[in-house]
């Protein structure tokens, strides 16, 4: 099976020809990687999906790929067109913008076929699995955050479309709706840990809502201080410097999103503030 997807980015700064090149090639292969995704899932982790660009078109930035997709598990007579992964593809994109960037509130399997999910707003939308499985995966989350959010955050570029060969529209987004294309991925609480120890200061930030930036002795990293007591005598003017010690109750968050594990910081309480000391004669710090 061979089918042909074109992806079409409008505005001033794209009829111009001012799109950058690098951005130009990593939406081209971010595309690229949803396309296969979206194969994947729709007709079988066995497909091979080849892709070629097959041509550009002067104005809005076009291109055009051929994606050939086959599978060799399928007997010769059963039904294997495109139109399906275009269904998922287009469903995926409503599902999206149903969401508006936020993970769903709520997830029902109706059937093997169907699965309802509400959003923020109390609104349910009902898809396919095949296109649930597709927003909550994270190689095609990555995908569609830099050929579609990170894509029209330039200016200049106001929308993007992808259609098919015979000129279907597949998908449309504009501006004002790409910010909903990002990691919707429900996150998972893995642990949560305190532990008391010292941390050298690197980096103080005395403005509200900024990291601190810490060194265990090992490790460089950032951590929001939740200590009242002391975010106060940072505001009545208590000196810090780098290299200054901390002793701090310090809890580690583990969370999973898909196949991901991250980590965040949080300064639960600063119990000591341990100013460095220079000695002047041999140039040696000490505390």
């Amino acid at each position: 099976m061979e089918t042909r997807l074109s992806l079409k980015y409008s505005g001033p700064s794209v009829d111009a020809g001012l799109m950058d090149i690098y951005q130009v090639s990593a939406n081209m292969i971010a595309f690229s990687e949803f396309v296969v995704v979206a194969s994947k899932i729709t007709y079988g982790d066995k497909v091979e999906v080849k892709v070629e660009v097959s041509g550009f078109e002067q104005g809005s930035f076009l291109t055009s790929m051929v994606f050939s997709i086959a599978n060799h598990a399928i007997p010769l007579f059963a039904t294997f067109t495109p139109s399906e992964v275009l269904a998922i593809i287009n469903e995926s994109f409503a599902l999206w913008k149903h969401l508006k960037g936020d993970v769903p509130a709520s997830i029902k399997q109706d059937t093997n076929q169907s699965i309802s999910i509400e959003n923020n707003s109390g609104q349910v939308i009902q898809v396919k699995t095949e296109t649930f499985n597709l927003v909550m995966n994270e190689k095609a989350s990555d995908a569609i955050r830099q050929f579609v959010k990170n894509a029209l955050a330039d200016k200049g570029v106001d929308s993007l479309e992808i259609f098919s060969e015979n000129k279907t529209t597949v998908a449309k987004v504009n501006q004002t709706e790409s910010d909903y294309f990002d990691v919707v991925i429900p996150t998972e609480s893995v642990t949560s840990n305190i532990s008391k120890m010292f941390l050298v200061i690197e980096a103080p930030v005395f403005k509200d809502g900024n990291k601190w930036r810490f060194s265990d002795g090992q490790n460089s990293f950032y951590a929001d201080i939740l200590d009242a007591d002391f975010l106060a005598s940072v505001d009545a003017g208590e000196q810090f410097g780098k290299g200054d010690l901390l002793k701090v109750d310090l809890r580690i968050k583990q969370e999973q999103t898909g196949t991901r594990i991250s980590a965040e910081r949080f300064v639960e309480k600063v119990h000591e503030h341990k100013k460095k000391v220079k000695l002047q004669q041999n140039n040696l710090d000490l505390y």
